[in-house]
């Protein structure tokens, strides 16, 4: 065996670590926050009857949110999520009731990745709970 296919075989099989790590990414991995401390409101979106509906946080992440609501939320529907912290810093998201088989708790999915949201998720985060 030549030097050269020595390195060759090292050179596959990082290739192949890489490839390996990239396909073990679960793109559902992101972490929830419970929190008391965000005022949230749904607003549904319909073309003769639009409400504005005050809901409960559960838990939110960047890619959605918990909540429990007084009101139905229909399956599929397209929402906007309106998100207002202590320190004044407000969201709107465009969403989607993902889940309603729990209700009155829903599960919203958010339309894309909410970066900011996130960040300042984790910077206003003064309790920690683990579970």
């Amino acid at each position: 065996m030549a030097d050269n296919d020595f390195f060759a075989d090292d050179e596959d099989e990082l290739d192949q670590e890489i490839e390996l790590d990239s396909l073990l990414l679960n793109k559902r991995i992101s972490v929830r926050y419970r929190r008391k401390d965000i005022k949230a409101i749904v607003k549904t979106h319909s073309l003769f009857f639009p409400r504005l509906i005050k809901v409960d946080l559960l838990d939110i992440s960047s890619k959605g949110a918990a909540i429990l609501s007084d009101k139905k939320l229909k399956l599929k529907s397209r929402v906007s999520f309106f998100l207002q912290f202590n320190d004044g810093r407000r969201f709107t998201i465009d969403a989607i009731v993902a889940h309603n088989h729990s209700a009155p708790r829903y599960g919203l999915k958010f339309s894309v990745y909410q970066t900011e949201l996130a960040e300042h998720l984790l910077t206003t985060q003064t309790d920690l709970q683990f579970g």
